[in-house]
């Protein structure tokens, strides 16, 4: 096995969903199919007791007086146990692992005793430099993720790295995070100059599931990834204060069959996108809603925009954004060309009900379509709730901007 280890001074590292329809569990608990609600999915069913992790020795001598210093791993091959190894080296204890530079690590197989994730679960801070490598789930392996992170001391941070199709997957697992699922209070995940692309969660989370946890995503691109709820990612607060924010980052052509293509974000959650496009994703099915975001929580986007998403079926809503109960503010943030299309389909730019708040600032809502028999309110649809708008036209929308009659106070 070839890889190196040193020690070194540690480094200082500079609803209830009820609005979504979701019944809240413990965060060990296995998500099920969609439920009858078109907006949520049942999480009722009971998980098998949790396996204690173990990870693969990394075949590296350690003194008991350097367990409070940071271990270093340099892998310096592109084979599969390695990567494990080393992973599982830190995992527990915390460290670095820096990745032989160009290399693709291809897991035909799941971290023992881990049945559901191809590598050793993170417990503690770690930090896993790459340099233009990939790690992907071989095509005939069964289905795991790559990474779960487990509150409350577990902290990863992925640099230059792609993570490319991993699948949670409901029969060998909870079907929650296809690349990567913070489980449990408090754990944190960062992610530099990171791809997480052609990732699949049978249930929430495409790329990511964060329940309870802290996500920071900077400079990163999540694209083509598929879940039922939240095709690149699903924020939850699980009894605690699921967070996310968006840092110059992209979130394209996700796809999801139920809710959010893009984002989809619960009741207690808070989520903020500066810089960042939303763009390309939809949603497919009946009752489809939020092309690109789908949220109840708390959402901010400063210079961000969502395009070009779409939500397809009878009763689609939110080609763009869907705000269910909660708080939405847009500042410098346009929504423009997005669609929603089926019979009775609304808001192809926005849909905001369940007395929810949407406040548009300098955003303006333009070139949006709602499509099909008995379609309205192509730019915005106000169910309910409050929609103002400063500085924000309105304008270019289909079959109307605001509805016939208007739902949206000087909006015609």
């Amino acid at each position: 096995m070839r890889l190196s280890i040193a020690r070194i001074a540690p480094i200082p590292m500079g609803f209830t969903l009820a609005a979504f329809g979701v019944v809240t569990p413990s965060a060990t608990a296995q998500a099920a199919t969609a439920g009858p609600d078109p907006l949520g999915v049942s999480q009722s069913a009971t998980a098998p007791a949790k396996p204690v992790p173990r990870t693969p020795s990394a075949k590296a001598s350690r003194s008991p007086r350097a367990t409070s210093r940071a271990l270093i791993v340099n892998v310096t091959s592109c084979r599969e146990s390695d990567l494990q190894a080393a992973i599982g080296a830190v995992a527990t204890v915390g460290g670095t692992v820096n990745l032989k530079r160009g290399c693709t690590y291809t897991l035909t197989d799941a971290a023992p005793p881990n049945g559901d994730n191809g590598l050793p679960v993170i417990k503690n801070k770690v930090t896993i430099n790459g340099c233009g490598d990939t790690i992907t789930r071989a095509a005939t392996a069964a289905n795991f993720r790559f990474f779960e992170i487990d509150g409350p001391n577990g902290n990863l941070t992925l640099n230059t790295l792609t993570l490319r199709n991993g699948h949670a997957s409901s029969s060998l697992g909870n079907g929650r995070g296809g690349a990567i699922w913070l489980s449990g209070g408090g754990p944190a995940l960062t992610l530099n100059n990171t791809n997480l692309t052609t990732n699949t969660a049978d249930v929430f989370g495409g790329a990511i599931d964060n329940d309870n946890g802290t996500v920071s995503v900077r400079r990163s691109t999540l694209h083509n990834n598929k879940a039922i709820s939240g095709g690149a990612v699903f924020v939850s607060p699980f009894g605690g204060s699921g967070k996310a924010t968006f840092d110059g980052s992209r979130i394209t052509g996700n796809h999801a069959t139920n809710l959010a293509g893009g984002i989809a974000a619960a009741v207690g959650t808070t989520v903020t996108l500066t810089g960042t496009r939303v763009t390309g994703n939809d949603v497919t099915g009946t009752g489809a809603h939020g092309g690109g975001i789908a949220q109840a929580g708390t959402m901010k986007l400063n210079r961000s925009e969502v395009t070009r998403n779409t939500t397809t079926g009878a009763n689609a809503q939110g080609g763009g954004i869907y705000n269910t109960a909660g708080t939405m503010q847009l500042t410098k943030s346009p929504v423009t060309g997005n669609t929603t299309n089926g019979t009775n389909s609304r808001g192809g730019g926005i849909f905001n009900t369940a007395f929810g708040t949407v406040a548009l600032t300098r955003s303006p809502v333009t070139k949006n379509q709602a499509l099909g028999t008995g379609a309205d309110g192509g730019g915005i649809f106000r169910a309910s709730g409050t929609v103002t708008r400063n500085a924000s036209p309105v304008t270019g929308n289909r079959p109307n901007n605001c509805g016939n009659p208007s739902t949206v106070a000087g909006c015609s």
